[in-house]
């Protein structure tokens, strides 16, 4: 799609527009048609792919967020596909350059739909599930699928009659692979495991950031780069490498011009993008038992009033607190626990009794005592 020609026009009516995709500048938009109902669209300022759903009734929308002074601006632009009202918001991930418009069109009457972990961030959320989800919109059927990845509350979108799926900050066609906030490595090659494995050869793919829309065939290479980049630096780290020795190695040079679209990348970038790779996967596990991990359960408060709640899931501790964050914490220590995919590195460290920690945020210290 790189060499596609961008047109300007005035587009009144979806039902006019010829079978097939192509881009068009639309009130300050670049547009992408992917079937006769289902659109992708971009502020020419802001770097967010946003779906646009023409359902039966109503419209659904997802991930649409073009700046948070450009919420009208979208909004006429999605006008002129259909002025049906929007029904749905549907979100990949709560990150406020996806979910930042949501109060705006929540307020236009829309069901915000999020996985149950955006309750841990500051997106507004109205509708939550936890593995899976289904709407039916009368001509399609949409379906919500999660694996944390990139974030706690990833969900991949998939449009089963356009056969098209939202990944969300799972591929990006002009950036690195970005895991660190959920599941790591590990769940980053799963989450685009479980895309490759949907629809067919011929499956539209949207990534979050980059080109409008991409192939099977470019995820397929996306998951293998990402495979590559993840086993490069772990083999390099394991033999003593420090980030900065890691960052000068050849093939980690060649995958960071590969996923920054053929560009040039500043060594602070890909110096930084190492770092957090490290905090997520990389970081030696002190071995604690699972019934021992158990003795830290529970809820903590702060000075300010602040809660967190520590919980095991799956055999990993989980410090949540709603409404700001959700982080996987590792033990380095029998009293230290490092949250996992944090740089500069943020750490929890418990008093002997266990029940009162000090969370190093980054740049303060903050107790909290069990209640």
């Amino acid at each position: 799609m790189k060499y596609l020609i961008f047109l300007t026009i005035l587009f009144n009516s979806a039902c006019n527009q010829p079978t097939g995709t192509e881009k068009v500048l639309l009130v300050g938009f670049t547009q992408e048609k992917i079937t006769n109902n289902l659109y992708v669209l971009k502020s020419v300022n802001y770097n967010t792919n946003t779906g646009v759903f023409i359902g039966e009734n109503g419209l659904l929308l997802v991930d649409p967020m073009s700046g948070v002074s450009n919420h009208q601006n979208l909004l006429k632009a999605i006008q002129q596909l259909s002025e049906k009202p929007i029904k749905y918001v549907l979100n990949t991930h709560s990150h406020p350059d996806h979910s930042g418009a949501n109060a705006f069109f929540a307020e236009l009457g829309a069901t915000i739909v999020s996985q149950e972990n955006a309750q841990y961030s500051q997106a507004k959320h109205d509708l939550t599930f936890k593995d899976s989800f289904s709407l039916e919109m009368g001509n399609e059927t949409v379906e919500l699928l999660h694996i944390a990845a990139h974030t706690f509350d990833d969900a991949l979108i998939y449009f089963k009659n356009s056969n098209t799926i939202f990944m969300g900050d799972t591929y990006m066609t002009n950036s690195f692979p970005h895991f660190y906030y959920g599941g790591g490595g590990k769940g980053h090659i799963e989450i685009l495991d479980k895309a490759l494995s949907i629809g067919d050869t011929k499956t539209t793919i949207v990534s979050a950031h980059g080109e409008l829309i991409s192939s099977k065939s470019d995820l397929k290479a996306y998951k293998q780069n990402s495979q590559k980049w993840i086993d490069r630096i772990a083999q390099l780290y394991e033999t003593g490498k420090s980030p900065e020795e890691i960052a000068n190695d050849q093939q980690i040079k060649q995958l960071s011009i590969v996923f920054n679209d053929s560009k040039n990348v500043s060594s602070e970038s890909i110096l930084r993008t190492i770092n957090k790779t490290i905090s997520a996967d990389l970081v030696s596990n002190f071995s604690i038992s699972e019934n021992n991990l158990k003795q830290y359960e529970g809820f903590y408060q702060y000075e300010n009033g602040q809660v967190d709640e520590i919980i095991l899931e799956q055999g990993k501790l989980i410090l949540r607190s709603e409404g700001a964050y959700i982080f996987e914490i590792t033990p380095i220590s029998e009293t230290q626990f490092h949250l996992k995919g944090q740089f500069p590195n943020k750490h929890l460290t418990f008093n002997a009794a266990k029940n009162s920690f000090v969370y190093f945020n980054g740049t303060e210290r903050l107790t909290a005592t069990k209640k």
